[in-house]
């Protein structure tokens, strides 16, 4: 073969390789580029679901503490003594003890009380100050009183700690005729809020914050964003501000470009909050660097971002695995929370419907719930329902199951004929009721169970269930009544 023949054939066969690889890359590129982004897409709205739990836990606690401080016989009585009060100081240092304690109990920054009568701001050091609707800083007062809600998230400076910013939840307080005596609640500092957001937004290489239904920013990582900076001013989202404010109920995934720039915008409405979590993923870089590789080295791409592909798929498959394990869990007891239990439900009367395999549907409550947490503290609450659960769940072993409803409630299926129905519920109020590591606690459960009916929807069961529980309660409690 002539030299000049044996060159144009390698030529050939080289031109036949390469334009296989270019080929190849091309399409390779414009397939992978689709999942790249879908996967980014996933990504983002899983770490807008961590960061949502991690809001909620932080948040909605000092919530139900304000809310708790506002129905609180103690504060009540307080006011309605403050200006009768024979021992004055006496009186200011039983307010101040209890404002020192629920502090101390959940280390919040400030606790704080104002009184209607005498406008006095109470603080856990004493009077702090007296509002007045001259003073700017307490504008905020009298626009809570005006708007007559039970409560409203506030982002403030703390006057009574360093002009510190602060998460205020303000509880209005109410007599037992509906009028108003006053406002409490207690003051969370920014930094430990605006931390969380920092560890995702490091750990995930994501923006995030929380806005108000106008857009204004209430919480970011950069405390010069707080209260001044409005997102829906970027036009590429203010394109999307009716689609994010009109969702309420579901998480929202738009596509946004700024100054060049591609990315993906998560939101999620926090209901308790009356706030939008927004996670803010930029993946023009990302592409960037993916185009940069093509270019350099087209079979050690292909290699290397399969590679990358299996094992991110994995790891988002994993992941989303594990946090849809979390949200069907209750933290405290690792039962079956709510939406575990309304699952198990679904799927029994299905069975029920397929194979008419009998069961029951049963609501626990623990009596007196309220006066266990009052007299022993919370810890002691969460310790009483926690073994509960354990002991329920291990009386009815694999013949049901049993799930957190939600506070000191419980709601199980137990897959049995009547008379052992009623024994396995017999069989978990004795067991409570006697259970050697509540002697002297006086604790135990009342039981309302209803059996399933070809008719019946989980609406249905639960409904009777729970009117089973009603009568057991109205009877003396520490029994079971079925309802049929």
């Amino acid at each position: 073969m002539r030299k000049s023949t044996h060159i144009r054939i390698n030529l050939l066969i080289g031109i036949i390789i390469l334009s296989g690889f270019i080929t190849m890359s091309i399409v390779n590129y414009s397939t992978y580029s689709k999942i790249i982004k879908d996967d980014i897409e996933n990504i983002s709205k899983l770490t807008s679901t961590n960061i949502y739990s991690e809001i909620n836990n932080e948040l909605i606690k000092p919530i139900f503490v304000s809310l708790t401080m506002a129905n609180d016989s103690f504060l009540k009585d307080w006011l309605t003594e403050e200006e009768k009060a024979t021992d004055e100081a006496l009186h200011l240092k039983a307010l101040q003890e209890y404002l020192i304690g629920i502090k101390l109990k959940y280390d919040y920054n400030s606790v704080f009380l104002i009184s209607d009568k005498t406008n006095h701001y109470y603080h856990y050091e004493g009077v702090h100050k007296k509002v007045s609707p001259n003073d700017n800083h307490d504008r905020w007062y009298y626009d809570f009183v005006d708007e007559n809600v039970a409560y409203e998230l506030d982002i403030d400076s703390d006057e009574a700690d360093f002009e510190t910013l602060t998460v205020f939840v303000n509880c209005r307080i109410e007599d037992q005729k509906r009028g108003f005596m006053g406002v409490t609640g207690v003051g969370l500092e920014m930094d430990e809020v605006q931390n969380i957001l920092l560890k995702f937004e490091r750990d995930f290489d994501v923006e995030a914050f929380l806005i108000d239904e106008t857009g204004l920013i209430q919480v970011h990582t950069s405390s010069h964003h707080i209260e001044e900076t409005n997102v829906f001013n970027e036009a590429s989202l203010d394109e999307l501000k009716v689609d994010i404010i009109q969702n309420t109920s579901t998480m929202e995934s738009n596509q946004y470009t700024k100054d060049g720039t591609k990315g993906y915008l998560i939101t999620r409405y926090i209901d308790e909050l009356d706030w939008y979590l927004v996670v803010r993923k930029d993946t023009s870089v990302l592409m960037r660097s993916f185009r940069s590789q093509i270019m350099r080295d087209m079979f050690i791409l292909i290699l290397v971002f399969s590679g990358v592909m299996l094992l991110t798929r994995g790891l988002v498959n994993r992941f989303k695995t594990r946090i849809l394990n979390m949200a069907k869990t209750d933290q405290l007891t690792q039962l079956p929370n709510r939406r575990g239990f309304d699952e198990m439900l679904r799927d029994a009367i299905i069975q029920f419907e397929d194979e008419d395999e009998e069961f029951f549907v049963f609501v626990l409550d623990i009596d007196d719930f309220k006066d266990i947490n009052d007299i022993h503290g919370h810890i002691f609450g969460d310790h009483v329902i926690k073994s509960i659960g354990h002991y329920a769940k291990k009386i009815i072993k694999k013949r049901g199951n049993i799930a957190r409803w939600g506070g000191d409630e419980f709601a199980g299926i137990i897959f049995a004929k009547d008379m052992e129905a009623k024994i396995i519920a017999q069989e978990i109020i004795d067991k409570i009721h006697l259970e050697k590591d509540f002697k002297g606690y006086n604790i135990s459960v009342s039981i309302g169970m209803t059996k399933v009916q070809k008719i019946d929807t989980s609406d249905t069961l639960l409904n009777r269930a729970d009117k089973g529980l009603y009568i057991a309660k109205e009877k003396g409690k520490s029994q079971m009544m079925m309802v049929n």
